[in-house]
């Protein structure tokens, strides 16, 4: 563990600024991730109950719930460049592309089928995208990423199950940065892996306790870690900045996303809520 300055635990440069509203519609199950979309101002929630899916809109109100009887583990979700809404289903093992308005425009993967095939999935974890559309996907029961292209296709894959250099005890969580670098959190190992574009290992951050997802946000990167409820804040290379949080604070935090306006969210699981931060 790293030798966190006194001052970066006691300040991480945010301040708590409320919570997403949940209807009162909503069943309302575990929280697991939220993701905003920087052209609309749109906030998209994923959560294990009914709807699992829930839309806001710029101003904060909600707007709809979509997704009803789909999920069996709702766990990751994104926002494309066009907007579209997708998620990962870590019981179903599959992936689904939603439009804004929540058509289901399509399923990558075969629902309740896990393998670890060009066209399947085991426990599919998290997501992100390239700046040319690739898709990279955590592949958590497989020990894998994988990359696709933005219609879904095959292109390559790399990892297994193991402790050594490209290796995942669990891949759990994953995040890109502006040069397509992606950093990908081993949850259970204690550390944060970072590959280049073609996944060439480059380089191994270990001193944000135990990753369980991680957010690229300008030069930093955001760790989430769920045993002790903090947020752990490192520079791309990995030299520690901060740490905050707490259980007082936290109540496990889960996969995040950051506004235009520079608003940190956070999806708690336990919590079964999103609460949302402030830059100072």
């Amino acid at each position: 563990m790293a030798l966190w300055p006194a001052m970066m635990l006691a300040a991480g440069g945010y301040e708590p600024a409320g919570f997403v509203p949940i209807p009162g519609e909503v069943a309302l199950g575990a929280m697991s991730a939220v993701a905003t979309d920087a052209k609309s101002g749109r906030v998209y929630v994923l959560h294990r109950g009914e709807p699992p899916l829930l839309a806001y809109g710029k101003d904060g109100r909600y707007v709809k719930g979509w997704g009803g009887g789909m999920f069996k583990v709702a766990h990751g979700l994104r926002v494309d460049a066009r907007g579209n809404v997708w998620t990962t289903d870590n019981g179903n093992h599959v992936l689904r592309k939603f439009s804004p308005d929540g058509q289901l425009l399509q399923t990558l993967g075969e629902v309740g089928v896990a393998g670890g095939g060009e066209k399947q999935f085991r426990s599919p974890d998290d997501l992100v995208f390239a700046r040319n559309g690739d898709i990279y996907v955590a592949d958590a029961g497989n020990g894998r990423i994988v990359r696709l292209k933005a219609d879904g296709t095959f292109v390559a894959q790399w990892g297994k199950k193991g402790k050594g250099e490209g290796e995942f005890t669990l891949a759990h969580g994953i995040a890109i940065d502006g040069k397509d670098q992606l950093y990908v959190a081993d949850r259970g190992a204690r550390r944060v892996q970072v590959f280049a574009p073609d996944g060439r290992f480059l380089r191994m951050i270990t001193e944000v306790g135990n990753p369980f997802c991680v957010l690229v946000h300008r030069n930093e990167l955001l760790v989430s870690e769920g045993e002790i409820h903090k947020i752990f804040h490192t520079g791309l290379d990995g030299a520690a900045r901060a740490a905050w949080g707490g259980p007082e604070v936290l109540q496990l935090p889960h996969i995040m996303a950051v506004a235009k306006d520079g608003t940190l969210y956070v999806a708690e699981v336990n919590g079964k809520r999103v609460q949302k931060f402030r830059p100072r």
